[in-house]
C-alpha cells in the first residue's frame, strides 16, 4: 500500500495533496473518537454513582453496611471502566484483528508481571474476605493492629482508609490488616477502675459508687444500651473489688456498664468526672502515689546517743 501511494505521488504531484487531506482525515476522527470515549468514561462514572446509590436506597441492610457496599461496588466499576476505554483507545490505533495476538502476548506479559504482584492480588483476595466476613463496615470504629485507631472512611479493592480522632488518614493495604479490634459491636461495656487508700471505709466507697451509678443511669441514660422493651440491658453497677494492693496504692472498685457503639467513652469519661466530684463532696480520697519518710526518728535516734555518751 505504501509503495502504490510514493508511486502515485510521484506520477501525480496532485495526489500528494489528496492523501494528506485523508491523512489529516482520520486523524480527526481518531481524535474524535477518543474524545468521545474519554466523555463517555466520565459520564458513565458519574451515572453509576447514582444507579449504586438507588439501588440500595430501599435496601433493608444496616446502614454502615450499606456504605461499605457501596464503596467496594465504586471501587470495582471504576477500575472495570478504566480498563475498558482502555481497550477501546487501543482500537483507534491498532487494527481489531491485530488485537488478539497482542491480547495473547500481553497474557504472557502479565503472567510474568503477576509474580511481582503477589501483593496486589493478596490485598484484593484479602479485601473480599474482610467483607464476606463482616469484619468492619464504612463508618466503624476500630482498632487495626494495635496501632491506628479511628474511623473506616473507605473499604476498596485494595486499601481501606481509616481517619484517626485527631484527623490524620491512614491508607492501610488489606493485606497488612492482622487485628481488628471493633467498637461498632452491640456487646460493649464500659469498665472504669478507680483506687483507694487503705485508709478509707471500703462500705463508705461502694456506697458512694452506688451514688455513682444512679447518676449515670438518670443522667445518661441514653447512652447506655436497651433492649426493645426499653429496659436496661446491663445497669451501671459497682463490679466489686479487682485489686486491693495496686502498686502499694491501696484498693481498687471496678465499675461496669454496657453502652451504645458510639458512647463508650462518653460514658468512660463522665464516670470518671462523677467518681473525682462524689469523692470531693464526701470528703473520700483517691489513692495517689505516696512516699513515707523516717529522717525525723533517724535524727531523734542520733540525739539520744549523743546524749548518753555525755
Amino acid at each position: 500500500m505504501e509503495n502504490i501511494k510514493q508511486i502515485l505521488t510521484e506520477q501525480f504531484p496532485r495526489m500528494a495533496e489528496i492523501f494528506s487531506a485523508v491523512d489529516l482525515l482520520q486523524i480527526a476522527q481518531s481524535t474524535l473518537f477518543i474524545i468521545l470515549i474519554i466523555f463517555g468514561t466520565y459520564l458513565l462514572l458519574k451515572i453509576r454513582y447514582n444507579i449504586i446509590i438507588r439501588a440500595f436506597r430501599f435496601a433493608r441492610l444496616d446502614e454502615n453496611k450499606k456504605e461499605t457496599l457501596v464503596s467496594l461496588l465504586m471501587s470495582s466499576t471504576r477500575y472495570v471502566l478504566y480498563i475498558i476505554s482502555s481497550l477501546l483507545v487501543i482500537t483507534v490505533f491498532v487494527p481489531m484483528k491485530q488485537i488478539t495476538p497482542i491480547l495473547a502476548g500481553a497474557g504472557v506479559v502479565g503472567l510474568a508481571i503477576g509474580f511481582g504482584a503477589q501483593s496486589l492480588v493478596k490485598d484484593i483476595i484479602t479485601g473480599f474476605f474482610i467483607m464476606f466476613e463482616d469484619q468492619f463496615h464504612v463508618g466503624d470504629f476500630v482498632e487495626v493492629n494495635n496501632s491506628v485507631t479511628g474511623t473506616v472512611e473507605e473499604m476498596g479493592l485494595r486499601m481501606t482508609t481509616i481517619r484517626e480522632w485527631s484527623g490524620k488518614k491512614f491508607y492501610i493495604a488489606n493485606s497488612n490488616i492482622d487485628t481488628i479490634r471493633n467498637y461498632n459491636r452491640e456487646e460493649l461495656r464500659a469498665i472504669v477502675a478507680a483506687t483507694f487508700p487503705y485508709e478509707e471505709n471500703p462500705a463508705h466507697i461502694r456506697m458512694i459508687l452506688e451514688e455513682v451509678c444512679q447518676e449515670l443511669q438518670t443522667d445518661y441514660a441514653d447512652h447506655l444500651l436497651k433492649n426493645p422493651n426499653g429496659q436496661f440491658v446491663e445497669e451501671p453497677q459497682v463490679y466489686g473489688v479487682s485489686d486491693i494492693n495496686n502498686n502499694d496504692r491501696g484498693g481498687t472498685f471496678i465499675l461496669t456498664a454496657k453502652t451504645l457503639p458510639a458512647s463508650l467513652w462518653t460514658i468512660e469519661k463522665v464516670t470518671k468526672e462523677i467518681i473525682w466530684r462524689k469523692c470531693n463532696e464526701n470528703n473520700v480520697q483517691l489513692a495517689y502515689p505516696r512516699r513515707v519518710l523516717e529522717n525525723a526518728h533517724i535524727s531523734e535516734e542520733k540525739e539520744i546517743s549523743t546524749e548518753k555518751t555525755n
